[in-house]
């Protein structure tokens, strides 16, 4: 409402109380008041709508629409005490959101979903294709035999059978040792943190659980040694090549091949270590004369093996190369100290900054008794 306006209005209240009516004039007199307070009201909205970008709704805006209504203009006459005033369809909507977005506040408070949505790492582990056992000392060792010759035969030495010398094998050893190793990592967190937010605590010890496991799945697999690691099954003496592919051989008869290679050297294959490519790279293989998948029909449950052997598949080992072992026979993880989690506050400068260190690691060896017992090659 204009200021003219608000004072053409109180002059007709003031037309129409007789001066003898007291109880009148203080009841209009409230109700002028009440009259001046809200159109103060009304002119302090019409001002912030008139801040916003652009009309709140088409032309006209609620304000607007609200002083230039006949039942308004009714209430400031004194015909009525009660103003209806209908809004069009989507004023009011179009109003509250607008004045949303110019104080650039949502007015429904967001809900929060507790907790951390974690990036997936994998479940298979190297690991668990072994054995495991433990060790209470810092270096296993073990004897390796090198070499057997085998001379076993019957007594005979031409022409005789009797009073002659039996013929005699040979064996030779090496003693073979695997150092215990640490893995570790660590990662600074802030009391206040872990005390406004406890399960960040748990969430931050997880994520380094598995980060590790990941890291030893890697040194398990293929650790050089070098820098303190592991020397894992894909270093150099540890393994045994796979044969070569004949012409017009496909992945699953090289895997084939390379299981009766391992049981020309008496070992038993129980698991092929393969990357997700290359397993899917297997199940895509049709026959050529029917076109029907080789390891069965895509809306059938696809059995994870090939040729009888379990198959494992894993980000641990490359694209494009396989591991085939007789798992049990050769190798064994010895744990020194199992994977653990510790919390420190003295680690450092942290009681001065009023920090923490999470902290997760491992102790453990890896024996590989038996190199022939795993055939690594390359699709």
């Amino acid at each position: 409402m204009q200021p003219n306006e608000r004072k053409e209005a109180l002059e007709l209240i003031k037309s129409v109380v007789d001066p003898g009516m007291e109880h009148v004039r203080d009841t209009l007199n409230g109700f002028k008041d009440k009259i001046t307070e809200n159109s103060d009201r009304l002119i302090a909205l019409e001002q912030k709508r008139a801040a916003m970008p652009g009309p709140v709704h088409g032309s006209v805006g609620l304000v607007e629409h609200i002083t230039k209504s006949d039942p308004f203009k009714a209430l400031l006459g004194g015909s009525t005490t009660r103003a209806r005033i209908e809004l069009p369809h989507g004023m009011l909507e179009t109003a509250t959101k607008a004045a949303i977005v110019s104080q650039g506040q949502d007015l429904s408070p967001a809900q929060r979903l507790p907790g951390v949505v974690a990036n997936p790492l994998r479940s298979r582990r190297i690991r668990d294709l072994m054995p495991v056992g433990t060790t209470g000392s810092n270096l296993v060792e073990f004897t390796r035999e090198n070499v057997f010759t085998n001379n076993a035969g019957p007594q005979y030495s031409s022409p005789n059978f009797e009073n002659v010398t039996k013929p005699e094998s040979g064996i030779t050893f090496t003693l073979a040792e695997a150092p215990v190793r640490t893995l570790a990592h660590w990662i600074p967190i802030s009391k206040q943190v872990l005390a406004d937010a406890s399960y960040m605590a748990s969430y931050v010890s997880t994520r380094l659980m598995q980060g590790l496991k990941v890291k030893e799945d890697l040194q398990l697999l293929a650790g050089d040694g070098s820098g303190g690691g592991l020397e894992g099954i894909l270093q150099a003496g540890n393994f045994v090549a796979a044969p070569d592919a004949s012409t017009g051989e496909n992945q699953l008869d090289r895997l084939l091949r390379t299981l009766a290679a391992l049981a020309v050297d008496e070992m038993m294959g129980n698991g092929i270590l393969l990357h997700p490519n290359d397993w899917a790279d297997l199940q895509i293989i049709k026959s050529a004369d029917s076109g029907e998948y080789m390891l069965g029909s895509p809306g059938e449950t696809t059995s994870l093996t090939v040729w009888g052997v379990p198959v494992y598949a894993s980000t641990a080992i490359a694209e494009g190369t396989f591991l085939v072992g007789d798992w049990a026979m050769g190798a064994q993880v010895w744990d020194r100290e199992q994977a653990a989690v510790q919390v420190s506050f003295e680690h450092s400068d942290n009681f001065t900054k009023n920090m923490a260190t999470i902290l997760v690691e491992e102790r453990l060896a890896l024996t590989v008794y038996r190199p022939k017992a795993f055939r690594r090659g390359t699709f």
